[in-house]
């Protein structure tokens, strides 16, 4: 039972890690992948963000312990009653809207961990597991390279290539299912190495010779900040509940597969408990594909926003430059700058008289200019 226990430890500690993550990105600044130092500097520099990667890390402790003793089947089911706390602390904490489709997925996924608990004997009301496995610390190299180049692939797809602010008023906000997947696969091949350094460090702490002459603990350390950093990423544009679910669905898929195909983890021993690991996997799966990929347009809030685009747009004044929008967007360079109308001052004094256009006027006009100037010439 103590196992057992320690089981259900660790995903609370990693749901008590991505809350602290979620909170702490409100107040940074927009993070991206395509800048990776600017968003290294700025988690590193952050001591509440430091503060949730312990939790994490201590979470990924755990859960390495755990799986020396425990096989991966029944380690997890766990995330069970924890997915459905954190959708509660998501619903009330930061007012978050959970869709049908989001229920449904969430269903789908409790039932693939019922199918996951019934494969690792869970459901009896003994629950030895049976044997953990050797989590072989010795893997070969290929193996692990097989291991590593995929769960690296999309993630850093994601950092690199994919990963462009969502601007634009009519641009669709993402729900956060890439993020979470490519953030889970990420954290499950760290809790695979992380077991296979557990092991190796089982009967001698001191052994770190022996450590550092494996991949696991730069796999370890590599892929978790990796993971915690996408994961971060995500959990600043989108919604928590979206972001944990997947990567809980990615990094269980990640450990349960990885364990079986390059750690030494023992296939299901009997049909029956293979049949059920496949359901489990089938589901986690299915319920990927329920959830949407954008959220849903609000009208009334898309008006407001208009409205209030439109409310601090300021006005263009007759002193404005020409080439300058009246939001604060400069037009482009090749916009004419035409020159202001020079007006000429008005002479002070008598009102120009209108000058005589028939030779009438003009003869009335040299009359009385010579009774005004009798003598002088014309």
């Amino acid at each position: 039972m103590g196992a057992l226990a320690l089981a259900i430890a660790a995903p609370v500690a990693y749901v008590a890690g991505f809350t602290v993550f979620k909170l702490t990105g409100r107040g940074m600044p927009r993070l991206t992948g395509a800048r990776f130092l600017h968003t290294t500097w700025t988690l590193a520099s952050s001591p509440a963000w430091l503060f949730g990667l312990a939790l994490l890390i201590g979470g990924m402790v755990v859960q390495s312990i755990v799986l020396t003793r425990i096989p991966v089947s029944a380690v997890v089911p766990m995330y069970g009653p924890v997915m459905v706390v954190l959708l509660l602390i998501a619903i009330t904490n930061f007012r978050e809207r959970v869709t049908p489709g989001e229920l449904g997925a969430l269903a789908v996924l409790v039932l693939a961990l019922l199918a996951f608990a019934a494969a690792g004997g869970l459901l009896r009301e003994t629950p030895a597991a049976g044997p953990a496995g050797s989590w072989n610390p010795d893997a070969p190299l290929w193996r692990i390279a097989l291991l590593i180049g995929p769960s690296l692939l999309f993630p850093l797809w994601l950092f690199v290539v994919r990963d462009s602010p969502v601007d634009g008023r009519h641009a669709k906000r993402v729900t956060g299912v890439a993020f979470g997947l490519g953030a889970g696969v990420l954290v499950g091949c760290a809790e695979s190495s992380g077991a296979a350094l557990a092991r190796l460090l089982r009967h001698d702490l001191t052994d770190w010779q022996h450590v550092v002459r494996t991949p696991h603990l730069y796999i370890v350390v590599v892929a978790g900040l990796l993971g915690a950093g996408l994961a971060q990423i995500g959990l600043q544009r989108c919604r928590l509940s979206v972001v944990i679910i997947m990567l809980a669905v990615g990094s269980k898929a990640s450990l349960w597969l990885g364990g079986i195909m390059v750690y030494g983890q023992p296939w299901p021993e009997t049909p029956r408990k293979f049949v059920l690991s496949a359901v489990g996997l089938v589901l986690s799966a299915a319920s990927v594909f329920l959830i949407p990929r954008h959220e849903r347009e609000d009208p009334v809030a898309e008006e407001k926003t208009v409205a209030e685009e439109k409310a601090v747009a300021p006005a263009r004044t007759p002193f404005a430059p020409l080439n300058e929008h009246p939001r604060g967007v400069a037009e482009p360079s090749w916009a004419p700058m035409l020159p202001a109308p020079v007006v000429q001052p008005r002479p002070v004094g008598r009102p120009p008289q209108p000058v005589p256009r028939s030779a009438a006027a003009m003869r009335y006009a040299a009359m009385r200019n010579e009774a005004a100037h009798p003598g002088e010439p014309g």
